[in-house]
């Protein structure tokens, strides 16, 4: 019972706000792409844990399976939770699980996880710059959060975002910080408003947008890259 309780909360992504935010979209002054860059799209892996992440005109989806073993008897006793022959039906999902019986009081399947990471709309801007294209997410008002996706030669894709292991030190060395911790927060948390020459400076530091990502290009079949 609690082994699938773990897995219905993996569907949800918590996303953390960084702790430096800008005030708006960045690159200023640069125009909004439509779609994203063809040398970009495509399917990949996450090299950390092996997730796949599909890069297709608009939006960025990661797709990640979990695998499970439970007694049947288990399932049967939650109220979010159903058999129905040889599915699971799993209260808020759109979809009914294939299981395999492995004997009468055992079953095991693959929940496959779909999670939009970035699409583009009001609130997700994506831009060209330097080599780079820059994502911009809006988490409030007047608090965007900035990542950068970089091709390499090989046609893998770097991704650097500021993150908790941020040097904070090093972005007041670039630009003017203020600061928008509130109460409850767990750790300080600001936004900042840099000219384009601080940009710059800021996303050419590798203490300041850390590498969290590279992710390897891999072939898929056409079809794959539509079942979201």
């Amino acid at each position: 019972m609690k082994y699938i309780a773990v897995l219905i909360l993996s569907f949800l992504m918590i996303r953390c706000s960084p702790p430096v935010v800008f005030e708006e979209a960045y690159p200023t002054g640069e125009e909004d792409l439509i779609k994203l860059p063809d040398t970009y799209k495509g399917a990949f892996i996450c090299e950390s844990d092996s997730t796949i992440i599909l890069i297709k005109d608009s939006m960025i989806v990661a797709r990640s399976e979990h695998f499970f073993r439970l007694p049947v008897r288990s399932v049967e006793e939650r109220e979010d939770c159903s058999l129905d022959g040889d599915e699971m039906f799993v209260s808020g999902r759109d979809e009914c699980i294939p299981l395999v019986f492995l004997n009468d009081s055992t079953v095991q399947g693959t929940i496959v996880d779909f999670d939009t990471l970035f699409m583009m709309n009001k609130e997700g801007v994506a831009r060209v710059y330097k080599g780079h294209v820059v994502l911009s997410q809006q988490l409030e008002d007047k608090e965007w959060a900035i990542s950068l996706l970089s091709l390499q030669e090989s046609g893998d894709l770097l991704y650097r975002a500021i993150t908790d292991k941020t040097k904070i030190k090093q972005v007041k060395k670039i630009t003017k910080m203020t600061d928008i911790t509130r109460e409850g927060d767990k750790n300080s948390r600001y936004r900042i408003r840099p000219s384009k020459k601080q940009f710059d400076a800021l996303i050419a530091n590798e203490k300041i947008f850390i590498e969290c990502e590279t992710l390897f290009r891999i072939s898929l079949e056409e079809s794959f890259m539509y079942l979201y």
